[in-house]
């Protein structure tokens, strides 16, 4: 009886530990979240206007899990400069995922102006940004924020005052980048602003219209 006895407990621990051989090998599969803006990611209105959420989609594979997205930001029409919403969500096994949209809030003397075109950096490289219009007022799309040697970066530039202009913080080819202190300056057509980017130094850039 005690030969059986062994026996059994042998083969018992024999079975455990080839199943804990095997799960350790094992991994899981998750399907990350997406979150999907509906309407524009960037657009601007007119102090004292009306902020109208565009509406957004999360889902986790095919399962709809928006009522899960947590919305961060507010916009304060009141006041004019720019607000950025941020929309997360996770997914069953905890992993998450953010999209952001920016809000400009602008003066109608901002509006009236078109500050498009080629600017040259007065310094450094002198790299040329072309600073492009977009299909809102104040808004703008910057493709050498920092005016170096090579262009293509494309951010955000927001105009919000007749004397006012900056980027919010965003995604950009050379990683998080953002300007501040922006100053746009019409009877010189200039416009001056410090680059918040791992690769680019605190000094103020300053660039001359072509």
């Amino acid at each position: 009886m005690k030969k059986i006895v062994l026996l059994l407990t042998f083969v018992a621990a024999f079975i455990l530990s080839s199943c804990d051989e095997e799960s350790a090998g094992v991994s899981t599969v998750t399907t990350y979240p997406t979150i999907t803006l509906e309407g524009d990611e960037a657009q601007t209105i007119l102090v004292g206007g009306n902020y109208v959420e565009n509406g957004y989609v999360a889902k986790e594979g095919e399962n709809d899990i928006t009522a899960n997205v947590i919305v961060d930001g507010t916009v304060n029409t009141a006041k004019s400069g720019v607000y950025t919403i941020t929309y997360t969500v996770a997914n069953k096994d905890g992993f998450t995922t953010s999209s952001r949209r920016y809000i400009g809030v602008i003066t109608p003397s901002a509006a009236a102006m078109d500050i498009s075109g080629s600017y040259k950096r007065n310094a450094g490289v002198y790299g040329i940004a072309t600073v492009t219009k977009t299909s809102y007022p104040g808004l703008y799309i910057n493709d050498n924020p920092g005016g170096i040697a090579a262009a293509g970066i494309d951010i955000y530039m927001f105009h919000t005052d007749a004397t006012v202009v900056s980027a919010p913080s965003q995604s950009s080819s050379v990683g998080e980048f953002a300007c501040t202190n922006g100053v746009y300056d019409d009877v010189n057509k200039l416009f001056s602003w410090i680059c918040i980017n791992v690769g680019y130094g605190t000094a103020v850039r300053t660039y001359i219209k072509l």
